[in-house]
């Protein structure tokens, strides 16, 4: 007698299945996705779907989000364990796998991300990247504004120093994405504008300690009488900046990345960058030469005297006046 069920093999044809429900001498369908899963898994086994099961929900799962996601392909047994990883409790996995929940096809989006495809952070600047404004609205609207959060907000989401992963790792899926962006995206507002009140401290500070250096006899009047001249000259050449000038700097001088760190986060040659650094400068130098030797009022005889000393401390300046929120 044979113990176990029977399995249907054909129209009217019924094989005996063994206890663990197999059918002996048939090897069983093949379950990568699963097998990757339930590697990566902290939840117990038995708690999840058996094997096959489990294979065809993450299947199905993966083909909502490629619909979701046109365009955005990754290899799906890093992706199934990256999501092992998050979905820690039965019950979430299973409404993860639900087709109308958004969790999955979110991390989807989420892990190709993390592996820089091109396709995954196009999409992400589409459908989340593009609400900065809105999001940040109540801070502040300025576009000016809002293009730094933007672009800080893409640095700590994609980029991480050796060793550490960047921010879009965290995401665990147990809320909707956008809301996560536009927190991460809240906080960064708050604490620009937090900054700003140090910020114009250390630029008094700046422009204090370059006049605190010997001038010469020519500038030596211009000390005290002009400082506020300075300042606003300095402030108004940092405010002719592109956006992207304006963060190359801060996160070369502030940040202290390496060109090349920059070169592979904007996708462009070393050179590129250190053309980009130096065309920057010199206008910051040429911009607050004008406008001081305007402001001033000065004759020509004064303008190289002048412009030596905003060359000489435009660095330091850079580096105060572009710190956080700066």
């Amino acid at each position: 007698m044979i113990s176990g069920s029977l399995g249907r093999v054909g129209p009217g044809l019924l094989l005996p299945r063994d206890e663990g429900g197999s059918v002996p001498g048939v090897s069983p369908a093949p379950t990568p996705l699963a097998s990757a899963f339930l590697a990566a898994s902290g939840c117990a086994s038995a708690s999840l779907p058996e094997p096959t099961r489990l294979e065809g929900l993450l299947l199905a799962s993966v083909d909502r989000a490629r619909s979701r996601w046109p365009g955005l392909v990754v290899v799906l047994e890093p992706f199934v364990a990256f999501v092992a990883e998050r979905l820690t409790s039965p019950t979430a996995l299973l409404e993860a796998l639900a087709g109308d929940a958004p969790a999955f096809s979110e991390l989807y989006l989420a892990f190709g991300c993390l592996r820089h495809d091109r396709a995954a952070l196009q999409l992400f600047e589409d459908g989340y990247l593009r609400d900065v404004g809105a999001f940040v609205s109540g801070v502040d609207r300025s576009p000016a504004f809002v293009a730094e959060v933007r672009q800080l907000l893409r640095e700590k989401l994609f980029t991480a120093a050796p060793g550490s992963e960047p921010k879009i790792a965290e995401f665990t899926g147990s809320g909707a994405l956008g809301g996560w962006v536009r927190v991460a995206a809240l906080r960064i507002a708050l604490n620009l504008k937090r900054s700003e009140a140090r910020a114009d401290t250390a630029a008094q500070d700046s422009v204090e300690s370059a006049f605190g250096e010997q001038l010469g006899p020519e500038l030596e009047h211009l000390r005290s009488r002009y400082r506020e001249a300075f300042t606003e000259a300095v402030r108004a050449a940092l405010g002719q900046l592109s956006d992207r000038d304006r963060t190359l700097m801060r996160l070369y001088h502030v940040e202290a990345l390496s060109l090349e760190a920059i070169a592979a986060l904007y996708r462009v040659h070393l050179s590129t960058v250190s053309r980009w650094l130096s065309r920057a400068r010199e206008q910051v130098a040429e911009t607050t030469t004008r406008q001081l030797c305007e402001r001033l009022g000065v004759g020509a005889s004064s303008v190289d005297s002048i412009a030596a000393l905003v060359v000489s401390q435009v660095d330091l300046s850079l580096t105060r006046l572009l710190g956080p929120g700066g």
